[in-house]
């Protein structure tokens, strides 16, 4: 994959997550909705913290640091693309759309919009974003696991 789609899947997947969001907003009156009975909800929650609600209050602080991690990702990504594999890059693609998506809201809304709600676990309430970050970092994960057991043939 080119630099170019690379930051282009990253807006791509952040302006998604956005999608989702402004549409789960407009309608949060129709929530909750069952989509599994007893397994999946879609729900309406306003975030005020970061993962499992954590950090309630420290908006600002989140949203800085959120957006320091992000720049240095990025330029060690741009650094260094060359020499990575399509799984790290995907997974770095999916991480920071994911950071982005939330920082958006944090930024915007003072608040991270949450909807979907899995129930045999009573898991906290997520989003899309939330979704590619995990994804991306299982890739990175992977991708790393992979380097280590010299099994990088597959490059960008």
């Amino acid at each position: 994959m080119k630099k170019e789609k690379f930051f282009l899947a990253i807006l791509l997947l952040a302006c998604i997550d956005q999608i989702i969001k402004l549409i789960v907003i407009l309608n949060k009156s129709a929530f909750p909705i069952t989509v599994i009975n007893n397994v999946l909800d879609i729900v309406y929650c306003e975030n005020r913290g970061m993962a499992f609600g954590m950090g309630t209050g420290a908006t600002a602080l989140i949203s800085l640091i959120t957006a320091i991690i992000m720049i240095l990702i990025l330029v060690l990504v741009y650094k260094n693309y060359a020499k990575m594999t399509k799984k790290l890059i995907w997974g770095v693609a999916l991480l920071v759309s994911g950071g982005l998506g939330n920082f958006l809201d944090r930024i915007c809304r003072s608040y991270v919009v949450d909807f979907i709600y899995f129930k045999p676990i009573d898991f906290p309430v997520f989003n899309f974003a939330d979704i590619c970050v995990v994804i991306g970092v299982c890739l990175i994960a992977l991708g790393f696991i992979l380097l280590d057991r010299g099994e990088n043939v597959e490059k960008n």
